[in-house]
């Protein structure tokens, strides 16, 4: 035990060096990474690196997604009504909406049970749409305790008292697809999402529940750091009718508005439905967009953002931080002392087959086995990080040969 302290305590102080600079290499990494984790837009290999895992996961036949019991999802798709619009003044047709009455008729029945956990209505409201059952619905929804509806930037709600219920539900697409990968809780440090007004909501809280410090520099929960977005996992899904392997119809995971929860309210009445239950209601069908599980309604995302929330998992995960910065201390200190993978085998075929092996594959596998086990990883900060000090280490070798030789030239022969 004595002589491997002694080889530790002889290494280090021939590398101690190149160890302090990995050092802090990796606590660069560590904070850029959290940074980028915080920020509205998603970074590059997110949604490949999902889709791919998701893709093995449907290879092997493992469950994929489902809806706890204490959701339940109403599509609005087919109720829908016209309504006369009108640009700049000037009639110019009309306009297809979701049925107004059918949602005051829902909210009437849910305000009198009050026995629902929470409503999201994913149905926009915009102002220069009007209905005879406006009024009545408005009212309804400002009156309403646990009720969210959603708000986009640069488009007015129909009526100011509808801002005391809304939130933002706008997202960000990667920079190279139009598909969603990364949800922001709180937008500019001040805005909350629709995910983050429920969570405040659900646990009793004033205000916003994540706060932001020194203009966003990092964001706390409770006092406890977290991180102010979050590569979601859609373990929530909205599916339609579909084949199993037996090519037996499967059941949906949600019900109609009108067709399965107002026509039957005379069989089922409407406050059994909903008791206990989170209701998020909206159109499953015209409001889809692209995720690395195919297409999901916007409803969908917005709800996982909610139970990754309600989970836990927006904070830091402080094991996880401290392995990654071990990984990160080890990569460094092979890179600033000029060795590489195939060093660490004696056996030349293992060398050969070590050669192969960079670190963008290293943080590609790290990559895969978290998103396998539904935690984030993003390989884009490492490797880009790691790829400019392998460029400076290059440059400078080549700087200092040459130097050399220019000296080897300029030495009088003997």
């Amino acid at each position: 035990m004595i002589s491997v302290w002694k080889r530790i305590l002889k290494w280090y102080r021939n590398n101690w060096k190149t160890l302090s600079v990995s050092l802090l290499v990796s606590l660069a990494i560590t904070i850029f990474s959290y940074e980028v984790a915080n920020s509205l837009h998603p970074m590059a290999g997110e949604y490949a690196a999902q889709k791919q895992i998701n893709d093995v996961r449907k290879f092997l036949g493992l469950q994929q997604g489902h809806v706890p019991d204490s959701i339940l999802f109403i599509n609005v798709c087919y109720d829908k009504e016209l309504t006369p619009y009108e640009e700049q003044g000037m009639p110019v047709g009309n306009m297809v909406i979701t049925d107004r009455e059918k949602l005051l008729n829902l909210l009437t029945e849910a305000k009198e049970a009050n026995n629902y956990r929470y409503i999201f209505m994913d149905v926009l409201f915009e102002e220069g749409i009007e209905t005879e059952a406006d009024s009545a619905l408005f009212h309804t929804i400002a009156s309403m305790d646990r009720i969210v509806i959603p708000e986009h930037k640069g488009i007015l709600l129909a009526d100011k008292m509808l801002y005391t219920k809304s939130a933002n539900a706008d997202y960000s697409v990667t920079w190279k697809q139009l598909t969603f990968a990364h949800y922001q809780f709180l937008h500019d440090d001040s805005i909350p999402s629709v995910a983050l007004r429920m969570y405040a909501d659900r646990r009793h809280l004033k205000g916003n529940a994540i706060t932001p410090h020194w203009g966003g520099l990092w964001y706390t929960d409770n006092g406890k750091l977290c991180q102010n977005g979050a590569t979601l996992f859609m373990n929530v899904r909205i599916n339609g009718s579909l084949l199993d392997t037996e090519g037996q119809e499967l059941e949906r995971n949600y019900i109609y508005l009108g067709a399965d929860l107002l026509d039957l309210n005379e069989v089922v009445p409407i406050k059994e439905q909903i008791k206990d239950k989170i209701l998020v209601i909206g159109d499953f069908k015209g409001d889809v967009h692209t995720t690395y599980i195919g297409p999901q309604p916007g409803s969908s995302l917005c709800i996982n953002a909610y139970l990754t929330l309600m989970e836990g998992r927006h904070f830091v995960n402080w094991l996880n931080i401290f392995i990654m910065f071990i990984i990160y201390t080890t990569i460094g200190t092979f890179y600033l002392r000029g060795t590489s993978f195939q060093t660490l085998f004696a056996n030349p075929w293992m060398g050969v087959v070590m050669s192969f092996f960079s670190t963008a594959t290293l943080f590609l596998v790290i990559a895969i086995i978290a998103f396998w086990h539904d935690v984030a990883f993003n390989m884009w900060v490492p490797t880009t990080i790691y790829s400019l000090i392998d460029t400076y280490i290059q440059k400078r070798n080549i700087f200092i040969n040459k130097k050399k030789n220019e000296k080897t030239r300029t030495v009088p022969a003997a």
